[in-house]
């Protein structure tokens, strides 16, 4: 009786006027020579559902049913994009990708290589994207990243940051006051060229960090640090920086808890550690003569 008196009154509410406006995004023009392919390539299996065109019927039920169970929608996936190519350095591209899906994000590896989504990167290791350049830029493609996180790398970065395709991605995301990383080579070679840095604050690696140039002059004291966070910029030094330079972008997208979350398992070091016993190995920090 209790299911057929809920029927009733789902259908009943299914029948009244609907007050709710699916959202339109907002489409801004491109030129039509970018063409690209709509569909994403992904590395995870999602389910999505289609109502009719022109009926709403699903989509209220599925309200309405959510309601009376009282479940909550839960939060949007963040969505990032992290482009490689020959010469990418292996150790922060796969570490910011991992880090960034034990997180919960839906990472898309993007490779900039016309034509072929392997790439091998700076030390022959092999990486496989789940989408090429062509799919990710131009007319109808994916605009809607949470943060675009480039590696670094050589000749890697320079790949990046010369691909025309891929830098009007790069340029709209800027534009749109969106989160931005780049580590080692890549805050040098992919975004200072570009002004993305203009005004601030940032580091890379120490080969190229006297490049950053004109966007260190009011914030050069920054330069030296191992991960700068300014607004919506952050940018890291190298390999060895990586992992904190992925789990404070896990700070940045989801808050401080989840990067402690994802930090535990890891068996990551805390900044402030101090040896426990007199035969654990740490890294000497004193600067190697020359």
């Amino acid at each position: 009786a209790r299911g057929g008196s809920f029927a009733m009154s789902a259908f009943s509410a299914l029948s009244a006027p609907c007050t709710t406006h699916s959202p339109h995004a907002r489409v801004s023009p491109v030129s039509k020579a970018r063409q690209g392919k709509t569909s994403l390539p992904s590395s995870r299996n999602v389910l999505l559902t289609f109502p009719r065109p022109g009926s709403n019927r699903a989509s209220r039920f599925g309200a309405i049913v959510g309601h009376a169970s009282g479940t909550e929608t839960p939060p949007p996936v963040k969505k990032v994009l992290v482009p490689i190519a020959d010469g990418t350095e292996e150790i922060e591209a796969v570490t910011v990708i991992d880090v960034l899906r034990r997180a919960g994000a839906e990472v898309t590896v993007m490779s900039v290589e016309d034509g072929r989504n392997e790439v091998v990167c700076s030390r022959g290791v092999r990486l496989v994207a789940d989408a090429n350049v062509k799919d990710v830029a131009g007319r109808g493609a994916p605009n809607d990243w949470d943060l675009i996180a480039v590696p670094g790398g050589m000749p890697g970065a320079e790949h990046i940051a010369d691909h025309t395709k891929f830098h009007a991605v790069l340029e709209k995301h800027f534009r749109a006051g969106k989160l931005m990383a780049g580590i080692c080579a890549a805050p040098a070679i992919c975004f200072e060229p570009k002004g993305f840095l203009e005004g601030f604050a940032a580091t890379a690696h120490p080969a190229f960090v006297d490049e950053l140039g004109g966007s260190l002059m009011e914030k050069n004291d920054q330069a030296q640090c191992r991960v700068v966070v300014d607004k919506t910029m952050v940018t890291s030094r190298g390999p060895g920086t990586s992992l904190e330079w992925s789990l404070c972008l896990v700070e940045q997208l989801f808050g401080k808890d989840k990067a402690k979350e994802v930090a535990g398992p890891m068996v990551v070091q805390p900044a402030n550690a101090k040896l426990l016993r007199n035969l654990e190995w740490r890294l000497d920090e004193t600067p190697v003569a020359k």
